[in-house]
């Protein structure tokens, strides 16, 4: 198998219901996309293989993983003292031939990729297309439409980013002219994983808030055919950037 994805974690932690999760998932793409599956109990390996595991984590390009040591709040594949932070959370790593090429979670400029999100990703895209198409521009996106949100909508205004709820990060959170809050969920390329994925962040987010009504919308560069459907109906708004050409330069020679 080309792909193999390795769970790393620590019995009887706080952590044993996320653990069930996300071995549900990993089986799911192990049987959908034929990727190999391997469960690590630190616990039971040796300080070397620990070595070796936190090397080859390190050593996927900083682009990728971005940041990995927990600091400031944010639970991470390696602990302040660099060792693996599997009393804090599992950690998952993504192989191509052997070779380690994304860690879960991690944090890449504001973008949180939480472990759960991430599988789901994988699990609808495949490993080959996730990791062509992970979230390279999503940070910047997330940064255009906070700065202004009346590229998405007349009247619309800021009010977070990446907010953390019981059930998830939100990427961004707007308010509508007429006071509604704006739920929204920014992917490179959105697919059907990104609809469930809004539709539970906004219930999470009007169980937290005490909010009757809240919108969704998800902000894309690219999209699954069905996808216009599926957020028809689900009733959230669907957003795909592109580029208008609005004036035409002097091709005379």
């Amino acid at each position: 198998m080309v792909h193999a994805l390795e769970l790393y974690f620590r019995k009887g932690t706080d952590y044993d219901l996320v653990l069930e999760g996300v071995r549900r998932i990993m089986l799911e793409i192990a049987d959908r996309w034929k990727v190999g599956l391997v469960e690590l109990d630190v616990d039971r390996m040796s300080s070397e293989e620990q070595l070796k595991a936190v090397n080859d984590i390190r050593s996927i390009p900083p682009q990728v993983r971005g940041r990995i040591v927990s600091s400031r709040g944010k639970v991470l594949p390696l602990s302040g003292s660099k060792l693996l932070n599997v009393a804090n959370t599992p950690v998952v790593v993504l192989r191509k031939n052997s070779r380690a090429i994304d860690v879960f979670p991690h944090l890449l400029g504001t973008t949180y990729f939480d472990l759960v999100h991430s599988l789901n990703r994988i699990q609808s895209l495949g490993p080959s297309e996730y990791a062509q198409s992970r979230g390279m521009l999503e940070d910047p996106i997330v940064k255009i439409v906070s700065d202004d949100p009346s590229l998405i909508e007349q009247g619309m205004i800021f009010v977070g980013a990446n907010v953390e709820l019981s059930v998830g990060a939100v990427d961004l959170i707007l308010r509508d002219r007429v006071g509604l809050d704006v739920i929204v969920e920014v992917e490179t390329k959105a697919g059907d994983q990104a609809v469930g994925q809004v539709l539970r962040l906004a219930r999470g987010y009007a169980e937290q808030t005490g909010k009757s009504s809240v919108r969704k919308a998800i902000i894309c560069v690219d999209r699954d055919g069905n996808l216009p459907l599926a957020c028809k109906e689900a009733g959230i708004d669907l957003f795909r950037l592109g580029f208008l050409k609005v004036g035409s330069g002097d091709r005379s020679v």
